[in-house]
């Protein structure tokens, strides 16, 4: 069985990294995986190289020309060709889209070819937060006319289903299939501590908060900055990491030097030692307006990183009910402060909420038993995301539509 998978680029992040691990992986499951993608933008890093002609474990890249992120009509309308040209030369028995931009143009391009099962997947959406009000509007018209040309819509939780189809009204439910992210957990639970604190010169009990991910403005990290800020200035000793880059850096960096955070905040750009990273930090927080599932949520689960986040997208379905944390808070005779929903592997506060974001990150710092009891949790709750159950979950569906398809 053949697979024509569409992104528009393979820029660092969840989208792609889950490409890469469905096209090596479904390898093992018979699948044979063509990946079809285009070009990075100026000063966006890559989790390949530009010039690479296969992934590491052998998927073929087809570089389409003019597939790319913005918004582009002449560029747009050349992929849209080409990605029809692709697909009737590769003849695939599906294809499946990632992100909004190939999501439109290879579902396009996969009617036009005849290809008879056709998935896109939901990793977020920018129905919400990414543009004015008639824009969003029209995209959300778009999506719905595409979901008609789509057999299967995949989302990422079932909060981001249940907000496409009953907030948004992409397609009805049972039009909807809940896979969840995947990820190879290994390195992350192996991770060593001590490395990253050692080249930032922190002491090994300085409280250590990180972000990973992109610098752009729906991840909303200057928020994170000020709420670090007010978290800072009860704790001295301690330092906030950012690990990625993006538009959105002179923002941040104008954010850390208003709040006077200077040495306080450290942007570490692109790492390639991610579980080093995890090792050393005590929590890791998310301030995004947006999210599907965050990978970076997932790496921090695998390593025993308890989690601070906004309630946005599939963010609150990766956390479980209290139990232990509560219990672990009770001990010190505390209770969570307004705006912090306590969560077994961390906590949740509303999205734009600077002052909740802050007291969650406070209590989290401020409460080792707390930190412990959300740590194990979050070990646990990482089996949910292994590579493997994702594999079979996709190698089941793509089996089941195209003998649905074939009749």
């Amino acid at each position: 069985m053949k697979v024509a998978r569409i992104i528009a680029r393979l820029n660092v992040g969840g989208p792609a990294r889950h490409c890469l691990l469905l096209g090596e992986g479904l390898r093992r499951h018979g699948f044979e995986t063509v990946l079809l993608t285009g070009r990075l933008e100026p000063g966006e890093a890559g989790v390949l190289p530009e010039e690479a002609a296969t992934t590491p474990e052998g998927v073929r890249i087809v570089r389409v020309p003019g597939l790319r992120q913005p918004v582009a009509p002449r560029d747009d309308a050349r992929a849209l060709v080409e990605l029809t040209r692709a697909l009737r030369r590769e003849r695939p028995d599906v294809v499946h889209t990632h992100t909004s931009k190939a999501g439109a143009l290879g579902r396009v391009a996969a009617a036009l070819a005849g290809v008879p099962v056709v998935v896109h997947t939901f990793h977020g959406h920018v129905l919400d937060g990414y543009f004015p009000r008639l824009p969003s509007a029209l995209v959300r018209l778009a999506e719905r006319a595409l979901a008609r040309l789509t057999t299967r819509i995949v989302t990422l939780s079932p909060g981001l289903r249940d907000d496409l189809a009953a907030r948004f009204g992409v397609a009805g439910a049972e039009r909807f299939e809940v896979i969840p992210l995947g990820r190879d957990l290994a390195p992350f639970r192996a991770g060593r501590p001590g490395g990253l604190r050692r080249e930032l010169g922190l002491a090994p009990d300085a409280p250590l908060v990180g972000a990973v991910g992109r610098l752009v403005p729906i991840k909303d990290v200057p928020l994170l900055v000020r709420a670090f800020a007010r978290v800072a200035a009860r704790r001295p000793a301690a330092t906030l990491v950012l690990v990625g880059d993006g538009p959105e850096r002179p923002a941040v960096e104008a954010a850390a030097a208003a709040a006077g955070l200077a040495g306080r905040v450290r942007l570490l750009g692109w790492r390639e030692d991610l579980p080093a990273v995890y090792a050393d930090l005590d929590l890791l927080a998310v301030s995004s307006k947006n999210e599907g599932t965050p990978l970076a949520m997932i790496e921090a689960f695998a390593a025993g990183v308890p989690v601070v986040a906004t309630r946005v997208g599939g963010v609150p379905d990766m956390f479980d009910a209290p139990g232990p944390a509560l219990a672990a808070l009770a001990t010190n005779g505390a209770t969570p402060p307004p705006g912090v929903d306590l969560r077994a592997e961390g906590a949740l506060v509303a999205s734009q909420d600077e002052a909740s974001l802050a007291a969650a990150i406070d209590l989290l710092l401020g409460h080792a038993d707390l930190r412990r009891a959300a740590a194990a949790a979050a070990r646990a709750r990482s089996e949910d995301y292994a590579a493997e159950r994702l594999l079979e979950a996709m190698a089941s569906l793509y089996r089941r539509l195209v003998d649905e398809a074939r009749g």
